[in-house]
């Protein structure tokens, strides 16, 4: 039986399709990585995949190779940060711990294994470190895909509905650099500026993060953001079910104020959320998206005073300076952060836009 068809589909939503479950191994061809340790790698160009649930599971560039070398392809993590799947469009070699998959009779593209990365991703907790996503599991996966009329994988579906996805988020960009016209180009250079140090408690009035026992909360992907201790995904560490008593509000800049690794970072919040007593936000008339970021990488620029035995407590963080650009009366110029952070975001959309082809 042919696997793979050919269609043309008009459906653009995902609830009009019809879905049906396939075992991955009927769906890819999976091929192994090779085993390369860090005494063996050379330094170079060539990204090196592992079984990391970040940077696209780079974890090194080398200028090694080996029988892994590959493009065009998914890599699905088995070890480590286990069934995480990551698309690869361009050259590098994948480590022992990860699988590569290739659509079998077919070429696949971009939209299709993104839209096939999503789908692999959905199995992701039934497996852990004690049950791990070995090959021979990998094989039997179950995974649910939109079908075609003869009940075969839609393939012209999910490219077409994942260049849609594509496009509207590029519209919001070019959306979004319209709103910052025009540009602050002429903004006042940072070293040119004149800055004087603030005492954070005079900036803004602190608030402890109200959730002292995990257990209390529900994980829900519909639900709000859960934060603590971390430096990573801007603080979130799984959503869960709002419980009001809970809750902080958004429009805040978040303290980290212990865990390992974390402590002394920071990071702007727009939503509401529940946080852990590790995180202390801070809420003040002035702050904006920009303005918070502005402000969290000035703050970032002392967590290195602190560690696990000088804990950024809530007293020390009232007494921490924040220095700061200053307008003609010698008060924080909120003004001139704001323009500058949009003026840098503008920027960064417009490399993006020109890189992907979407000016």
């Amino acid at each position: 039986m042919k696997l793979f068809t050919t269609t043309t589909t008009m459906t653009t939503t995902l609830t009009d399709k019809i879905w049906r479950t396939f075992f991955i191994e009927e769906i890819f061809d999976i091929l192994p990585g090779k085993r390369l340790t860090k005494a063996e790698m050379i330094s170079g160009d060539t990204p090196f995949i592992g079984a990391s649930d970040s940077n696209n599971g780079v974890t090194n560039f080398v200028g090694n190779d080996n029988e892994s070398a590959d493009e065009n392809f998914l890599s699905v993590s088995y070890n480590g940060s286990v069934c995480q799947c990551f698309y690869h469009p361009y050259h590098c070699l994948c480590s022992d711990d990860v699988k590569r998959f290739h659509l079998k009779n077919r070429d696949g593209n971009k939209y299709i294994y993104l839209f096939m990365a999503s789908a692999i991703r959905k199995q992701k907790d039934k497996y852990n470190y004690g049950y791990k996503f070995n090959e021979s599991r990998m094989r039997r996966q179950k995974i649910l895909l939109p079908v075609d009329e003869s009940g075969q994988p839609d393939f012209n579906f999910m490219e077409n509905y994942m260049r849609k996805i594509e496009e509207e988020q590029l519209q919001k960009y070019r959306d979004f650099i319209t709103l910052l016209s025009p540009p602050y180009e002429s903004l006042t250079p940072l070293n040119e500026k004149i800055w004087r140090p603030f005492l954070i408690s005079n900036l803004f009035r602190l608030e402890v993060g109200k959730c002292s026992q995990a257990n209390q909360l529900k994980k829900s992907d519909k639900g709000i953001p859960y934060i603590g201790a971390t430096n990573r995904n801007n603080g979130v560490l799984d959503f869960v079910e709002p419980v009001e008593k809970l809750i902080s509000r958004g429009n805040a800049i978040a303290f980290v104020c212990d865990g390992e690794g974390s402590m002394g970072y920071s990071f702007y919040k727009a939503e509401d959320c529940i946080a852990t007593t590790n995180i202390i936000f801070g809420y003040a008339n002035f702050l904006n998206r920009y303005v918070g970021m502005f402000i969290t990488t000035v703050a970032d620029k002392v967590r290195g005073k602190y560690s696990y035995n000088y804990k950024r407590r809530l007293l020390r963080l009232e007494k921490e300076k924040l220095m700061l650009p200053v307008d003609e009366s010698a008060q924080p110029d909120f003004a001139y952060m704001e323009n500058y952070i949009r003026n840098i975001m503008a920027g960064q959309y417009r490399k993006y836009l020109e890189y992907i082809g979407g000016k």
